[in-house]
């Protein structure tokens, strides 16, 4: 009986120090962050660090500072509404700290910060602080990647002149499609009440972008999830065989595709392999194909982090052979039910893949300009249609909404301004590739309440 207890307790104290060892490495500060940059708040005392609604943490700084990035790190997940006060003036405002929060702000010069929680739901406890100037993170190589429906591009006009500048790449969406045998076919259009070819579409898709964004790139995705044909097979089983058995011929017509309209390359989707034979075929696809195109082509794909490394997973090999890594770093759901929120679907995505030897300089950061109820329903809406309602900081409001044929009020998180402000400087600080947005036609056109006005200007603050 001893023995089983003695037993009992060692494995007890194992899993506790594999779970305090697991919590400090996500929680801590990754080394993109910390090993490029100095901590400027190094050495600050705290009036205190804990509190409840309405009460203020100031940390003061052994001297006069300058920075226009703060990292916060709170003990677990109580923080719903906080501010950063600096001279009496709030420079920042967001929902949540968490395990960590990159918050990006305009620079201030001061000797201390105050953080006031306006919101929570117990007592609070902020672990660790830091401070950092950045200035000049922006690289030419970093890309605002632009997903939007052809169909879209077809109709766009004089009045999207502002929005198409923000972006260095468009990936045009829904408008090819290949069938089991690796044959292409591009899907007609109903528009403005007029039947519009498929090839009519795509050109006039591909002129528009030149015309509004001369210096844009314009790459295709090629996609396998519409039985075109009647083949009779699902998604994946077509994928498999398109993209195995048939592979020379979907390679080559990639090629020609590109040829054909004057794209600068092709894009994947094909998010959900099974299992490890699919994933294998998916991978040795994605080889053919680099060898296929001009060298001067773009290869690029999106996954989502379930689908990268591990047993079943594309390898990272693989992916570091591609153009870019279009990351759908979205409906991954965090403790709260919010579906791209800070840590877990950009820090700690960045943070893992990394380790997993991804070249990170590759790597499109994915933001929606869309919400999901954080009851995790099927429920989705565009960011212009709560813009006005979200303000300069929020990301979460309630909408009526109609899931599984029920209507009902549910908060549903979107990724605010501010939130798209934190994200896109973080991922020119680390290094990343750029960002990538699903999709183009989600914003507001009111360029005041913009998120492609939020990514430009983070942008326009990493040049300096």
């Amino acid at each position: 009986m001893k023995r089983l207890t003695l037993i009992a307790l060692t494995i007890l104290i194992a899993l506790t120090a594999m779970l305090i060892l697991a919590y400090c490495e996500m929680s801590s500060t990754p080394r993109a962050i910390s090993d490029r940059y100095e901590d400027v708040a190094g050495g600050y005392k705290a009036d205190t660090r804990s509190g409840n609604a309405g009460d203020s943490a100031t940390f003061t700084f052994e001297g006069v500072k300058t920075f226009n990035c703060l990292v916060l790190k709170e003990r677990g997940d109580i923080i719903d509404d906080y501010e950063v006060i600096a001279h009496g003036t709030t420079i920042y405002r967001s929902e949540a700290i968490g395990r960590y929060k990159y918050c990006s702000f305009p620079t201030v010069t001061t000797d201390s910060v105050a953080i006031k929680v306006n919101a929570c739901r117990g007592k609070w406890k902020i672990r660790d602080i830091e401070a950092y100037l950045i200035q000049d993170s922006y690289t030419p190589s970093f890309t605002v990647t632009s997903y939007i429906m052809t169909d879209r591009a077809y109709r766009l006009n004089e009045s999207d002149c502002d929005m198409m500048s923000a972006s260095d790449c468009f990936n045009l969406f829904g408008g090819v499609y290949f069938d089991k045998d690796g044959g292409l076919h591009m899907q007609d259009f109903l528009i403005g009440g007029r039947s519009i070819k498929g090839e009519q579409a795509m050109r006039g898709a591909v002129s528009n972008i030149r015309r509004y964004n001369p210096s844009a790139s314009i790459v295709c995705t090629l996609l396998g999830n519409k039985d075109l044909t009647r083949d009779g097979l699902d998604t994946q089983a077509r994928h498999s065989s398109a993209m195995g058995e048939h592979a020379d011929a979907l390679a080559d017509g990639c090629s020609a595709l590109v040829s054909q309209f004057g794209l600068d390359g092709v894009s994947f989707d094909y998010e959900y392999p099974r299992n490890r034979k699919e994933s294998e075929i998916y991978s040795s696809f994605l080889t053919k194909v680099r060898k296929t195109l001009p060298g001067d082509k773009l290869l690029t794909a999106a996954f989502s982090l379930w689908n990268i490394g591990g047993r079943d997973g594309i390898p990272v090999s693989v992916l570091n052979t591609l153009s870019r890594v279009e990351l759908m770093t979205y409906d991954g759901f965090d403790g709260r039910g919010n579906h791209s929120a800070f840590y877990n679907m950009c820090a700690k995505a960045l943070h893992d893949l990394d380790k997993m030897g991804l070249d990170i300089s590759k790597a499109d950061l994915g933001i929606p300009f869309y919400c999901r109820a954080t009851d995790r329903s099927t429920y989705a809406s565009d960011y212009a249609s709560a813009a006005d309602r979200l303000g300069e900081w929020g990301d979460s409001l309630y909408n009526r909404i109609t899931s599984g044929g029920k209507s009902y009020d549910a908060l549903c998180y979107y990724n605010g301004r501010q939130t798209v402000y934190d994200k896109t400087c973080y991922a020119l600080d680390t290094g990343a590739g750029g960002v990538m947005v699903w999709h183009y036609s989600c914003d507001s056109s009111d360029s005041e309440l913009s998120l492609y006005g939020a990514i430009k200007r983070a942008v326009a603050s990493r040049r300096q």
